[in-house]
């Protein structure tokens, strides 16, 4: 099947908009709601981006979105020019891409939203994307025999799932290989870019050592190591063929699962996977070696060009460093004077001369009239609708989620740092909006004040929610 027969044909669309961030937050919004709620209501959903996306809907121009001659005062959607009305035009924009779909409540006329499985499978992607989380790795290997183990020797109703897990797993750790050594490859080519030494060690202690050292290198080397239950995997693989009765079993379940429709066909490919299986775990610790050279090599060469920056500062001010470094010695110093020509240059013109300042007496004004000013209504409600833009919940939300240190869940609010009167703002609304079901955090208050940089404030616990 082709992709745009599984696909409509404007599915990729929003990509190429220019509100595409819009609508890839506005898709992350729709995964969201996917994920808490079983139906998703779409005045649930107006608000749901409302509340995330305020900013960037009180921002948006959607005038390039419209179709060939329309306009935005043609448009129901937009005319108002609302957050809820811009809120209801994106998931429209949504539907009409085929992002999502609208389904109605049996016997009304409400609306709920429904994603296709094509949709959610993508917007995930895009999600794992966007989101700086280290990477996990599964540990294949273990998982291979461990499932292998059981089914030969507990669980022999099994024995058809778990080489197919089998071969599924040695998949999966071929292309998490291939990956690693892909992904080493990508910081090693940083390397050759003009990096500060700080960016240097933030690449390697803050990225590499995090996302592939820890996450995969290290388990691959020690917990999940391929020398510890290789050769445990390739004899279970091996019994499975000798063995007739084994054989047989396999094949039987394979064909009660639909899986093969007759024995000869169970028997080739019981036979194709369990080669393919042993030949890439024969063949893997070269693959191993090839990414223990690749780090090695990686992690020489950042080290050389760390040593390289801090002891060759090229600049005029390396060299000026160099040169008074040696300003010690009499004879290199009396060079120096020798070498260096410097004269002190002025010049004289008609403004040069002294001019005496004339001082003026004092006198007396007029005293100024106070203005009476009434108040003015517009004004005001323009004030307060500045002041949500300027402190909307999504602001909030991120400045308190911002305070949590890397790994952490919980923090206090004698931890937080209040630099400035903007920051007590801050963490005063964040604490108000706490109990608000929709935020991913929330606030405990203890029974003492503290004072945090000269401030007294609530001491407080600030939770994040469990996703």
């Amino acid at each position: 099947m082709r992709l745009f027969e599984k696909i409509p044909d404007k599915f990729f669309t929003i990509l190429t908009s220019k509100n595409k961030e819009l609508f890839i937050q506005a898709l992350f919004v729709v995964r969201k709601a996917f994920t808490t709620e079983l139906v998703i209501k779409r005045e649930d959903l107006v608000a749901m981006m409302i509340d995330s996306l305020e900013d960037g809907l009180i921002k948006a121009d959607f005038t390039s979105d419209l179709e060939e001659g329309e306009t935005i005062e043609e448009n129901e959607n937009l005319k108002s020019g609302s957050l809820s009305a811009k809120a209801y035009y994106v998931i429209r924009r949504l539907k009409k891409d085929g992002w999502i779909m609208v389904e109605y409540e049996q016997n009304s006329f409400e609306e709920n939203i429904t994603i296709p499985d094509y949709a959610i499978r993508i917007i995930n992607v895009l999600f794992d994307l966007c989101e700086d989380r280290m990477q996990e790795y599964n540990g294949y290997v273990f998982a291979t025999y461990s499932t292998l183990h059981s089914a030969s020797k507990e669980h022999p109703e099994y024995l058809y799932n778990a080489l197919k897990t089998a071969y599924k797993n040695t998949n999966d750790l071929i292309g998490e290989l291939k990956l690693l050594f892909n992904n080493i490859q990508k910081y090693y080519q940083k390397i050759s870019d003009e990096l500060s030494v700080n960016d240097l060690l933030k690449a390697h202690f803050d990225e590499y050592k995090i996302q592939i050292i820890d996450a995969v290198y290290y388990p691959l080397k020690t917990i999940d190591s391929v020398p510890r239950f290789k050769n445990s995997i390739i004899n279970i693989l091996n019994e499975f063929l000798v063995s007739d009765e084994k054989h047989d079993a396999i094949i039987k379940q394979g064909i009660s699962a639909r899986y093969y429709a007759d024995e000869e066909e169970g028997s080739r490919d019981i036979l194709e996977k369990v080669n393919y299986i042993i030949n890439k775990y024969e063949g893997i610790e070269e693959f191993i070696s090839n990414i223990d050279r690749k780090h090695n090599l990686y992690t020489n060469a950042t080290i050389d060009k760390i040593r390289y920056k801090l002891n060759s500062d090229q600049s005029i001010k390396g060299k000026l460093v160099e040169v008074l470094k040696n300003s010690g010695d009499i004879e290199i110093l009396q060079k120096m004077e020798e070498s260096i020509i410097a004269y002190c240059q002025s010049y004289m013109d008609e403004k040069s001369l002294y001019q005496r300042m004339k001082r003026d007496k004092r006198k007396e004004g007029k005293p100024l009239g106070i203005k009476v000013h009434r108040e003015n209504e517009d004004m005001i409600n323009g004030f307060i609708d500045t002041v949500k833009q300027c402190y909307s919940e999504k602001r909030v939300t991120d400045y308190i989620l911002g305070c949590f240190p890397q790994g952490r869940i919980e923090i206090t609010s004698k931890e937080i740092p209040l630099k400035n009167d903007e920051e007590f703002i801050l963490l005063l609304l964040g604490t108000i909006q706490g109990y608000k079901r929709q935020v991913t955090y929330q606030v405990e208050f203890r029974s003492d004040y503290i004072y945090n940089n000269g401030y007294r404030i609530p001491d407080v616990v600030y939770r994040k929610k469990e996703r």
